[in-house]
């Protein structure tokens, strides 16, 4: 799904068409491998991807580059996935239909912003 995924990058807010890629893509382990690096690259995107260790436990050589500081800004994203599957119907996939599904994501998406909005004000 990582090619889906990537061709449908529209990153909009200055005037003129959205980027269509983002600057770097970061994964889990999960996604170690040649052919996701590989996806990753020919979008115009570095991946920010840690390396699994080898059965002797010792790191491939391409492992050198990795940027932790860059890593550890997922983090961010993962915070955020947390909060929005406080809501129970988001994170059981209650609705079959994606259209509901995605405009229930947005309604929390919309109520973890309005909470942060009126607790920075009060």
């Amino acid at each position: 799904m990582l090619e889906p995924l990537l061709e449908s990058v529209k990153i909009g807010g200055k005037p003129g068409a959205p980027r269509r890629h983002f600057e770097t893509v970061a994964g889990d382990k999960g996604y170690d491998g040649a052919a996701m690096r590989e996806t990753i690259r020919s979008h115009g995107s570095q991946p920010v991807i840690p390396h699994r260790k080898r059965p002797d436990g010792t790191y491939r050589p391409s492992a050198a580059g990795f940027d932790k500081a860059l890593y550890r800004r997922r983090n961010v994203v993962e915070r955020l996935i947390g909060k929005i599957k406080e809501n129970r119907r988001i994170a059981t996939r209650y609705d079959k239909l994606a259209e509901t599904f995605r405009a229930f994501v947005l309604l929390g998406f919309i109520r973890i912003w309005a909470k942060t909005l009126l607790s920075d004000t009060a």
